[in-house]
């Protein structure tokens, strides 16, 4: 009977350390997360938040392009500005300057433009006119992200889209003479002009919708695309565990890229859902519901993972 008085003072102290652990874990978690979103939040409008969306996309595009037709990112950016002044432009950003001068724009290189060379020019041009609006004040940037154009199907409209691209590369091409250049561009627009025919003939039902057998969906990839929030959790939630550090960062460094890998997978079957959903309802509701309920388990399921597997086993071992 002596002994009952000591267990239940032992049970009590393993409630209270209990209990302990549980709040600190909370109080970790909660603090890590709002620190994290935090700075996020201030690096959006950042070069650094250019280049992750651009690898987002990138590896979107990759994804899609083995999916379908083809996939193409930053497809008809910039057209109406000269690959010299875009390249002189965004080496004059560089050198902490706001434009270049003549000179700086003869001496770039010509050619067709880079997927990145368009995003990077149109990120920072988009901010730099989001600035300030015409009476003073601070205006709302402008939605904005790397541009995905992907065809799931080739037809009619996809085709016209093409050899518009094939134009305007032809237009741009240095290495091309200007009798060349004319040759090859009648020849483009001839095929453009049969292939309009045919689309207006659709659009009028002179044909049948049937003709045309695209389906293509272009998409912008924007901060909240980038499932930063998604990896913020996760973080949090590794970092507030009681767990040795060699163990926290086993698990950041094996949770962090499959959350990468897994949000470019989800934006590459909103892709597909966008491109045989004409109408638009299954691809929103794909988007706002079914993808952010699967990320949520998913996290819980890598987290609690990452304690069966990292964290118990190794400590009874």
């Amino acid at each position: 009977m002596s002994e009952l008085p000591q267990l239940n003072e032992e049970t009590h102290d393993e409630r209270r350390q209990s209990r302990r652990r549980v709040v600190g874990f909370v109080g970790v978690f909660v603090a890590t997360m709002l620190i994290l979103l935090t700075a996020y939040r201030y690096a959006v409008p950042t070069p650094f938040n250019d280049w992750y969306l651009f690898q987002v996309a990138r590896n979107t595009t990759w994804v899609l392009g083995k999916i379908g037709h083809s996939a193409v990112l930053e497809k008809g950016s910039l057209r109406e500005l000269a690959p010299r002044q875009v390249r002189a432009t965004l080496a004059a950003w560089r050198a902490g300057r706001d434009t270049a001068t003549p000179e700086e724009i003869a001496a770039a290189p010509d050619g067709p433009l880079s997927a990145w060379e368009k995003w990077a020019y149109r990120g920072r041009e988009g901010r730099r006119h989001a600035a300030l609006s015409g009476d003073g004040s601070r205006t709302v940037p402008p939605v904005n992200g790397p541009r995905v154009a992907f065809v799931l199907y080739p037809g009619i409209s996809s085709e016209i889209e093409e050899l518009q691209e094939e134009a305007d590369g032809i237009a741009q091409d240095p290495k091309l003479e200007t009798a060349e250049k004319d040759r090859q561009r009648v020849e483009v627009q001839a095929r453009l002009e049969e292939l309009r025919k045919k689309q207006q003939a659709v659009y009028k039902r002179e044909r049948p919708r049937s003709d045309d057998t695209t389906r293509q969906f272009a998409f912008i990839v924007v901060s909240e695309c980038g499932a930063i929030e998604v990896m913020a959790i996760f973080l949090a939630a590794v970092l507030a565990f009681p767990a040795p550090w060699w163990k926290r960062m086993a698990g950041i460094v094996a949770g962090l890229p499959l959350m990468y890998l897994v949000n470019v997978f989800r934006l590459s079957v909103l892709g597909v859902i966008g491109a045989l959903d004409t109408d638009g309802k299954w691809f929103k509701f794909a988007h706002e519901y079914v993808w952010q309920a699967v990320y949520i388990v998913f996290v819980v399921a890598v987290w609690l993972a990452w304690v069966e597997y990292i964290v118990r086993r190794k400590a009874e071992e």
